[in-house]
C-alpha cells in the first residue's frame, strides 16, 4: 500500500504540472499544447531541470533562472496539492487492488480510485481558478457533472444487492436528484438575495459547481460541502476584516467578492475522504444525538 501512495504521489505531481499549465494559459485564451514550458515573464525556455514538478520550484528559489521574476505559489501548492490527494486516494480506494481482492471489490476499488482521483484533480483546478480569476467555467462543470453520472451509474448504492434489477435505475434516481436539489439550494439563495438586494449575490457557476458536487457525492455530499464552504468562507473574511481594520482600511472590505467556489471545492475535497464527518462532528458538537 506504501508503495502504492508514493508512485500515485509522484503521478500526482505530474498531473498537478499539467494542470498549472492549463491554468496559467486557458484564462489568457492560450494553448496548453504549443508553445513549451517557459516564462511568463521573459519566455525564458526552461530546461528539463526547470520543469521538474514542485523540485524545480524549490532549487530555483520560486524564481526564473534568467529575469528573475517570481514564480507564483499557486505553481507549487498545485502540484503538492494534486500529489497528497492522488496519494490519498490510493491510501482511501486501493484496497481493492490487494492480492485477496476479487471480482466485484475488485472493480469498485478500481472504479473508485480513477473516479476519485480525477474528480480531486478537477476540483483542485476548479479552486484555483475561482481563487485566481473568479471563474468556474462551464465546460469543466458541466463536463464534471456527466462524468459524476457515469460514476454513480458504475458503482452500485451501498446496500443494495449486485444482481437487484432496479439497482441501475434506483442509482440514475439518486444522482439526478442529488444533481438538481444540489443546484437548486444555491439558485434560490441566489434568487432571494436578488429580491432583497437587486443584485446578484451568488454565481450560476456556483450553482453549476454545487450540481457537479451532487453528481459525484450525493445530496448529502454537496449539502455539507456547501455548509464546510459557508463556515469556511465566513471565517476567512473574519480575518480578512480583522487584518484590514489592523490597517486602517476597515471600510475596504465590504465590497471585496469571495470565490465561494473554492470553497465549495475544499468541502468537496473532504467529504471524498471522509464522507459524512461534517455532520458526524456538528452532531456530537451540539449533542443532537442522530
Amino acid at each position: 500500500m506504501l508503495l502504492g501512495s508514493v508512485f500515485a504521489g509522484l503521478l500526482g505531481l505530474a498531473f498537478g504540472s499539467f494542470l498549472n499549465v492549463c491554468l496559467s494559459r486557458l484564462p489568457e485564451g492560450e494553448s496548453i499544447a504549443w508553445p513549451g514550458s517557459h516564462c511568463r515573464s521573459c519566455s525564458h525556455v526552461l530546461s528539463w531541470w526547470e520543469n521538474l514538478p514542485l523540485l524545480s520550484w524549490v532549487l530555483l528559489r520560486g524564481r526564473c533562472r534568467e529575469c528573475r521574476a517570481r514564480i507564483g505559489i499557486r505553481y507549487p501548492l498545485v502540484e503538492s496539492g494534486v500529489g497528497l490527494l492522488w496519494a490519498g486516494c490510493w491510501a482511501r480506494f486501493g484496497a481493492g487492488f490487494l492480492p485477496e481482492a476479487e471480482g466485484r471489490e475488485f472493480a469498485l476499488g478500481l472504479i473508485s480510485l480513477i473516479g476519485f482521483a480525477l474528480f480531486t484533480w478537477m476540483l483542485v483546478g476548479l479552486a484555483a481558478l475561482d481563487a485566481e480569476h473568479f471563474w468556474l467555467p462551464d465546460w469543466v462543470t458541466l463536463t464534471g457533472i456527466g462524468l459524476g453520472i457515469v460514476f454513480t451509474l458504475l458503482r452500485f448504492r451501498p446496500g443494495v444487492r449486485v444482481d437487484e434489477p432496479l439497482t441501475l435505475l434506483q442509482s440514475a434516481y439518486w444522482s439526478a436528484f442529488g444533481i438538481l436539489a444540489a443546484a437548486g439550494v444555491v439558485l434560490f439563495i441566489r434568487l432571494a438575495y436578488w429580491l432583497v438586494r437587486r443584485k446578484e449575490g451568488i454565481g450560476l457557476g456556483d450553482a453549476k459547481l454545487m450540481a457537479m458536487l451532487g453528481a459525484w457525492l450525493g445530496l448529502r455530499g454537496a449539502m455539507e460541502s456547501f455548509a464546510i464552504a459557508i463556515l469556511g468562507a465566513t471565517a476567512f473574511a473574519a480575518i480578512w476584516m480583522a487584518i484590514q481594520s489592523l490597517r486602517g482600511n476597515s471600510r475596504q472590505w465590504a465590497g471585496v467578492p469571495l470565490p465561494l467556489g473554492t470553497f465549495l471545492c475544499m468541502g468537496g475535497l473532504t467529504e471524498v475522504f471522509r464522507y459524512g464527518w461534517f455532520w458526524e462532528w456538528w452532531s456530537r458538537a451540539f449533542g443532537l444525538g442522530f
